[in-house]
């Protein structure tokens, strides 16, 4: 039994009560239309064009990202902390005293529980930009954009329609997390773009460019090994194919996955050792691993805690319900009437936190989308379920085993195969097509709800 794909794009025939489709109604004359509705009909036209649509939601998504980025103005956001002010010491400038590095030496990576590219990179465009929010941020930003535009290129190269891809994109770009992260200047979307440029590449079967990519990753944070991973199980499926199927597996079949470690511990182990002879004390590329590895192994919980969420840490169940949620920054305004104070309100609040309808939506999509691979052999759908398999279940596994401490923004790299399978769900269930505009108007109103800018700034 097969599963029927239907057109995804919008429908211009209508049908009345008798299922009997009617013609369209007949356009006024151009000379009694008003410009209004000229305009807006010419909107309407071209919205239904995805060669226009795509265009004008990554507009929308990089105006939302850029705008007051230099704000809190002065003030650093969250895990900026610490990436800023390394990169500040690998340009060599004072720290103030009480800093995070302050006294470091000047020149070498002070942040050593992670690979030196990122900071580098956030070190670059302050030195093409100023020590000013702008260039603290301005990598992540970029990064979030390419980001954006090599997810629609992966559900482009799975063979998906175009109004798929958009669909998809459209609830990656306003998830509040993938949001706030794409405009703050932490390392989190700096990995996720090679990850999921070594996702498209390895649909195009680019086995050496995948390998390339994500060993670029793991230069700039350890948690691009999850790509590496969700390579190797979508190429251990193919084997697992190929063998159902003739009960061999030939060694040509072997050489996808070789030519990605290869190429992986080629530019990674080759390209962290150059990166640390000139911006860290490592003599080995392996000591430098051996101690990022450590480091995160004991980042602990305590042994005792109360409540669900005692603290900013929590556990990859509760990610799932968007709990134990982070502030990031938060500026009150108070409002005082003498000396009592009548009210407290945030004027900006960054938050570590999903659009709350993607993970109301994330266990049935989810779970449609794996039936739907097994059932179709959709090859988006299975990517979506094995990139989910490869960035969640090592953090279940780990849990389950030790009380390393992890937080939410650790989902941030399942959030594109979510949206993924979010969108399958919408699109090839066959449910009423209100749904859809329901779930996206929904959707539109968490991201405003969650937007961190809750008053206009002077």
């Amino acid at each position: 039994m097969s599963v029927e794909q239907p057109s995804d794009g919008p429908t211009t025939a209508a049908s009345d009560d008798t299922g009997e489709t009617s013609p369209p109604p007949q356009t006024p004359s151009i000379a009694r239309e008003s410009p209004l509705r000229r305009l807006a009909a010419g909107l309407a036209t071209n919205l239904r064009d995805p060669s226009t649509a795509l265009p004008l939601l990554l507009i929308a998504a990089l105006v939302v990202r850029s705008i007051w980025l230099e704000l809190p103005r002065g003030s650093l956001i969250f895990d900026e902390a610490y990436y800023v002010n390394a990169a500040r010491t690998l340009l060599g400038w004072v720290l103030p005293e009480g800093a995070n590095y302050a006294g470091s030496p000047p020149g070498l990576d002070p942040n050593s529980e992670h690979p030196p590219l990122g900071k580098l990179l956030i070190a670059g465009s302050m030195l093409l930009f100023g020590d000013n929010g702008i260039a603290w941020r301005l990598p992540s930003l970029v990064s979030g954009m390419g980001a954006l535009g090599a997810f629609y290129l992966i559900v482009r190269a799975a063979g998906e329609t175009a109004w798929l891809g958009i669909l998809a994109v459209g609830i990656l770009a306003f998830d509040n997390l993938t949001f706030v992260h794409g405009r703050i200047g932490t390392l989190d979307m700096m990995v996720l773009l090679p990850m999921l440029v070594a996702a498209w590449l390895a649909l195009r079967e680019r086995w050496a460019l995948a390998g390339i990519t994500l060993g670029i990753g793991l230069l700039i944070k350890l948690t691009a090994l999850y790509g590496l991973l969700a390579v190797g199980l979508y190429l251990g499926l193919r084997l697992l194919g190929e063998w159902r199927a003739t009960r061999r597996v030939s060694l040509a079949s072997l050489r996808p996955g070789i030519v990605v470690l290869v190429a992986f511990a080629v530019v990674a182990i080759g390209g962290l050792w150059l990166l640390d002879t000139r911006f860290s004390t490592y003599t080995s590329p392996f000591d430098h691993l051996q101690r990022i590895v450590e480091y995160g192994a004991n980042l602990r919980q305590p042994v005792v805690q109360t409540g669900i969420c005692p603290g900013a840490d929590s556990g990859p169940l509760q990610w799932v319900f968007n709990q134990c949620q982070i502030t990031y920054v938060r500026v009150d305004v108070t409002v005082r009437a003498g000396e009592e104070v009548v009210s407290s309100v945030p004027s900006v609040d960054f938050r570590g936190a999903l659009n709350p309808l993607l993970p109301n939506m994330m266990l049935i999509a989810t779970l449609f989308t794996g039936w739907y691979a097994w059932r179709s052999g959709n090859v988006l759908a299975r990517w979506s379920v094995v990139w989910i398999v490869a960035n969640y279940l090592p953090y279940v596994a780990i849990s389950l085993v030790s009380n390393r401490i992890m937080y939410l923004y650790y989902f941030l790299p399942l959030v594109p195969a979510v949206a993924t399978a979010i969108a399958i769900l919408l699109l090839r269930s066959k449910l009423p097509r209100f749904v859809l505009w329901a779930y996206l108007v929904l959707y539109i109103i968490g991201f405003i709800a969650y937007f961190p800018f809750r008053v206009i700034p002077d």
